[in-house]
């Protein structure tokens, strides 16, 4: 019998789930890449497993309500949208206006515009004018990295009990366990990781765990 592990490092094993689930032959999801891939958009999305485990998270806590933060060409913004009700709403924060216009065009192509507005700005700048939208029922966190600590805090501020808190790269492309850091900023990335966290684990309003998924995978709720 194989030793079981934290995290499953077989290639085989991951290929035989992307095979199975084929999750990026939905139609959709490869316009979402096409109109990306025309516009210049870079490809730093979500894998598709990782996007149906947005999906299935979203339906799971029914959500009604989502805030994303980082748009990007709005891949992972169409698994949420896809979860919510003809009467949900998706409200996902975008910096630049080069991927916000990609994202809109994207959601017009596929109908979800009615369900999805884009909060063009820095996060921390547009995140206070939703607060009056909440409390939300999932926050999912996929931005620059050396700020996630405090989209930390008011994500857990405007989270409803039992609402679920997601954010992705939470193991910076595999240094977050490693004793010396590199060189650069990449470390200054690894420490603010590291504190975004250990705030999630010791928080005691969230019940916190880590899904080994290829970049790590943060689902908590709040009690």
């Amino acid at each position: 019998m194989r030793p079981k592990s934290y995290s499953n490092l077989s290639q085989s094993v991951s290929q035989y789930v992307e095979n199975l689930l084929q999750v990026d032959n939905d139609p959709n999801l490869q316009q979402v890449m096409q109109i990306a891939k025309k516009r210049g958009t870079p490809p730093l999305q979500v894998v598709p497993t990782d996007g149906r485990n947005l999906e299935v998270f979203a339906r799971t806590a029914q959500a009604k309500k989502i805030v994303e933060i980082g748009t990007l060409c709005g891949y992972s913004a169409v698994f949420l949208a896809n979860s919510l009700p003809e009467d949900g709403k998706l409200y996902t924060c975008e910096h630049s206006t080069h991927h916000a216009a990609v994202a809109s065009e994207v959601f017009q192509s596929l109908g979800l515009s009615h369900k999805i507005e884009i909060k063009i700005g820095k996060a921390l700048d547009t995140l206070p004018s939703l607060v009056r939208e909440g409390p939300f029922d999932l926050v999912f966190i996929d931005a620059d990295k050396a700020n996630y600590p405090k989209y930390f805090d008011w994500a857990v501020e405007n989270l409803r009990s039992g609402g679920l808190l997601i954010a992705d790269n939470v193991f910076v492309f595999g240094f977050i366990g490693d004793d010396e850091l590199p060189q650069g900023e990449l470390a200054n990335l690894i420490q603010a990781m590291r504190n975004f966290n250990e705030k999630c684990v010791k928080d005691k309003r969230l019940v916190t765990t880590f899904l080994p998924t290829g970049e790590g995978m943060m689902v908590a709720v709040k009690k």
